[in-house]
């Protein structure tokens, strides 16, 4: 059992005090940078409560948590285990007959949570933060070009998975202009306008188009006001021109991998690179305990402590910028996106793992 002695509780304590130090600071700093650009939005706009602010940051902590939570552990990881070594506490424990490896449970009990909540992140909170900050950026932010941008069309997802598209919406008289209800790829509904009331979806001037034997659309049947009782709308729908692949759950992405008859020949290695990274990044917050660790437990007069330090942060800023790298050679085809995001992660773990191994 992890943490049944005094000892590794120490060490995790300590670990997560230096842990929390460390993301608390990382994320006041992007706090402060992101607040410094919106300033004005949030004092212009009298209806941003504090509320909302620290909703909308709370919201941010989960867009980055993937980056924050490795780094901070990395130099949560070497800070404890450089001071174990330099105050006597490693060859301590060492001496009573105490592995590394077993030293190193506490560091991995937190790396574990860490990996455990991007996934949950990923599947569960990740999609919805990023919603919230959408329409948050859309419905205050005038003054930057993000909030104030303008698109050609947008889309409102229903729950059965259909999508509503329409090109704009007139508040005054709570219409979306020009309309398609795309229900599946055999039916399609066009119409002049909607209601964007949820309660009251009446479509004005509609035809419903099928696909015939043939494979074309040919207009069955025409109204001139239709009520779409079938519509199951999401809760607080907002309009967006296109929802990123990188925007979407696991269980989403994973939908549009095994469908590939539904998903489109451009779409497919999107949804499969983006996929591969969202499953594979959290693991990041073990490979960085594993890299880290060799260096700091090992013996000498003379630790260069300055070194380990820059060149752990370099090397994991440099890893993030070539992931991203990757995502983009995956998502064009460039490579398989495979290789494009296994290939690196097991090339790290690989070369981390056999250093590790050898260091215990």
């Amino acid at each position: 059992m992890i943490l049944k002695t005094i000892w590794q509780r120490h060490i995790f304590c300590e670990l997560l005090k230096v842990f929390i130090l460390f993301l608390g600071c990382f994320f006041f700093l992007y706090a402060l940078i992101d607040y410094s650009l919106h300033m004005q939005d949030f004092i212009v706009d009298k209806q941003i409560q504090i509320g909302h602010v620290a909703t909308y940051y709370v919201l941010q902590f989960v867009k980055r948590a993937d980056l924050l939570l490795p780094l901070a552990l990395l130099l949560a990881t070497l800070k404890v285990l450089l001071s174990m070594n330099l105050c006597g506490e490693q060859v301590a424990l060492e001496s009573c007959g105490i592995p590394r490896k077993k030293i190193l449970q506490p560091f991995f009990l937190l790396g574990a949570f860490c990996v455990l909540f991007n996934l949950a992140s990923a599947e569960f909170f990740l999609p919805t933060s990023l919603n919230h900050l959408d329409q948050f950026r859309e419905k205050h932010f005038k003054h930057s070009r993000r909030g104030n941008r303008k698109e050609p069309v947008h889309v409102l997802p229903l729950k059965d998975r259909s999508k509503i598209i329409y090109q704009k919406e007139d508040k005054e008289k709570q219409l979306y202009v020009d309309v398609f209800w795309i229900r599946s790829v055999d039916e399609i509904w066009r119409m002049h306008s909607l209601s964007s009331d949820p309660h009251d979806p009446t479509g004005h001037f509609v035809d419903r188009l099928k696909r015939n034997s043939e494979g074309n659309f040919e207009k069955a049947e025409s109204f001139e006001h239709f009520r779409f009782e079938k519509f199951r709308w999401q809760p607080d729908p907002i309009g967006k021109g296109y929802i990123p692949l990188e925007n979407r759950s696991l269980s989403e992405l994973s939908r549009m991998i095994v469908q590939k008859h539904k998903t489109t020949a451009y779409e497919y290695p999107q949804a499969l690179t983006h996929f591969l990274f969202k499953i594979t990044t959290p693991f990041l917050a073990l490979i960085v305990i594993i890299a880290a660790s060799p260096f700091c437990q090992r013996y000498s007069r003379n630790l260069p402590i300055f070194f380990t330090y820059a060149i752990a942060l370099f090397g994991f800023i440099a890893f993030f910028a070539m992931m991203d790298a990757t995502v983009i050679m995956g998502e064009n085809q460039v490579v398989s996106p495979f290789m494009a995001i296994l290939l690196p992660m097991a090339a790290c773990s690989l070369a981390f793992g056999l250093n590790y191994k050898k260091s215990i």
